[in-house]
C-alpha cells in the first residue's frame, strides 16, 4: 500500500508545476497578484496513520511538511487507504460520492481556503 506521504509528495510537484505554468502564461501577471494576496496558504491532509501539511508560497512554490499545522485554511482528513486511493487515482464520481458519505471531509477554515478548495478542484478533479 502506498504511503500518503509520497502520494502527497507528487501531487505537490503537479501542482507546483501547473501553477508556476498558470502564474507565467499569458494572464499571468494578473493570476500571480491574486495568488500572491492569498499566500502563504496552509493545507492539512490527515489519516489515522499520517499528517501532514503544504504551505503554498508566493510565487508558486509548494512545500511539504510532516504533522498538521496549527493555523491551516484548509483541513482534509479521512480514512487512510480511501484518501490515498483518491489522490492517486483521481475518481471524481467517487470523490463526490465518499465526500457525501462524510468518510472524506474537506473543511475550508478560511476564505482563502474555500478558494483553494476551488482551484484544487479544478486543477486535480
Amino acid at each position: 500500500m502506498e504511503d500518503l506521504y509520497n502520494v502527497l509528495k507528487e501531487i505537490g510537484c503537479e501542482a507546483e508545476r501547473k501553477l508556476k505554468e498558470e502564474l507565467s502564461g499569458p494572464t499571468g501577471r494578473l493570476k500571480a497578484l491574486f495568488y500572491n494576496l492569498i499566500t502563504p496558504m496552509v493545507l492539512n491532509f490527515q489519516t489515522e496513520r499520517e499528517h501532514y501539511h503544504f504551505i503554498f508560497h508566493k510565487g508558486g512554490s509548494i512545500s511539504l511538511h510532516p504533522g498538521l499545522h496549527m493555523n491551516p485554511d484548509v483541513n482534509v482528513s479521512g480514512e487512510h487507504a480511501e484518501l490515498v486511493y483518491l489522490l492517486q487515482n483521481r475518481d471524481k464520481k467517487r470523490f463526490e460520492m465518499v465526500e457525501r458519505a462524510r468518510k472524506v471531509k474537506i473543511i475550508p477554515r478560511s476564505l482563502k481556503g474555500m478558494q483553494a478548495v476551488t482551484k484544487l478542484r479544478e486543477l486535480f478533479l
